[in-house]
């Protein structure tokens, strides 16, 4: 699970005490793995061997990528096409894109490189980034190398 912001509330007498642990305080680290596999199956192997297939919040996330030269110009991440959020009318759009480590749809940031996501014959429902950083939708069943992500705790501090 990825951390969120977690706060208790407890009320002894008429005083309440506010009790945060911030998201923030914990830190990405990527790890790009050097094995081909079907999206389904890479992203099985990052949650039981790390946290999940890597998300990215912002350009800096995508700038921390040191990408070895053995893996492959196109990698899995942790992005994909959720067909039950499509909108009535339209195949895809960006809400339909999903964070595999949150659930969350793709909103603010993205890096899709350009005419992407073009979702051909409505079958490319994963995501995978070249070599520049740029994202690609792809066939799910396709084999890559991926990236994947571990969250670890800084010094947290409770307000």
């Amino acid at each position: 699970q990825r951390p969120e912001i977690r706060c208790s509330i407890s009320v002894p007498s008429a005083e309440t005490v506010c009790c945060c642990v911030r998201s923030d305080l914990f830190h990405r680290e990527y790890n790009y793995v050097n094995i081909s596999m079907k999206w389904t199956d890479a992203q099985r192997y990052c949650r039981e061997k790390h946290t999940d297939l890597a998300t990215f919040d912002s350009m800096d996330d995508i700038l921390k990528l040191n990408r070895p030269s053995l893996v492959t110009p196109y990698t899995w991440i942790g992005l994909w096409d959720d067909p039950r959020a499509w909108k009535e009318g339209t195949l895809n759009d960006d809400n339909s894109w999903k964070w595999s480590s949150t659930g969350k749809s793709l909103t603010g940031f993205s890096n899709w490189a350009k005419n992407q996501p073009n979702f051909y014959k409505a079958l490319e429902k994963c995501a995978m980034i070249d070599t520049s950083g740029r994202w690609f939708d792809s066939f799910c069943s396709h084999k890559k190398s991926f990236v994947a992500e571990d969250l670890n705790r800084s010094q947290s501090k409770a307000y």
